[in-house]
């Protein structure tokens, strides 16, 4: 039996946000993000894809809004986000990745939104980033902002990414990074170079978060 897609949505929210309540999570170095946003400033969170679990729950006072596939599967997601106030740009880097990343920049610009982005999704290469959160720093002249989430103890699923899923009850730390400069001065352009530079500096910044903590299991 096919449960009607708005209930499995639901089901799968409340799911969610029971589990997110059952966590222990610790935020490090949330302030400068803070202080920025005060400001009117625009970020753009950038996680990598299996580590997005509990970043929602937990981003109080930013107004975000993250890229959904437009797949089925992202129709669920998209409505379960929007559950907890965040939005959705459907399209990817496989399909429409260009058209969604203008309509995220106008939504940036014209809505005062933050942007969350996976910056190795859809598909990988695992903690490799793409070009998808630079393009729209440029774009917008928004601050990027590294970030990686830890779980204490997690199921990780057979996809390309093992998505980790925290268990219930178990702790987290989100660590937040040191927001970049605007971003016509962090990416001041699309060329390959400008592009290749700043990518290789988001991943360094990633891998440095993620300083102590164990490898890809």
């Amino acid at each position: 039996m096919h449960l009607p897609p708005a209930l499995t949505s639901a089901i799968c929210s409340s799911i969610y946000t029971v589990l997110c309540a059952s966590l222990r999570i610790r935020e490090e170095n949330r302030q400068p993000a803070d202080d920025l946003h005060d400001r009117g400033h625009r970020l753009i969170v950038c996680l990598w894809h299996d580590e997005m679990f509990a970043l929602i729950p937990h981003a109080k006072q930013l107004k975000l809004a993250a890229i959904i596939s437009a797949s089925r599967d992202g129709d669920m997601l998209a409505r379960i986000l929007a559950s907890k106030n965040v939005g959705a740009v459907r399209g990817s880097s496989r399909r429409g990745g260009a058209n969604a990343l203008l309509a995220m920049a106008h939504l940036m610009q014209n809505e005062e939104t933050d942007a969350v982005i996976t910056v190795d999704g859809p598909a990988g290469p695992w903690h490799k980033a793409k070009d998808g959160a630079l393009f729209l720093a440029h774009q917008t002249d928004a601050h990027i902002l590294p970030v990686r989430i830890r779980h204490s103890c997690a199921w990780h699923a057979p996809t390309w990414d093992r998505f980790q899923v925290p268990l219930p009850f178990s702790s987290a730390v989100v660590r937040y990074g040191t927001p970049w400069e605007a971003g016509t001065l962090a990416v001041p352009g699309l060329d390959e170079d400008s592009i290749a530079s700043a990518r290789a500096r988001l991943e360094r910044d990633m891998e440095s978060l993620g300083s102590g903590w164990k490898d890809r299991p």
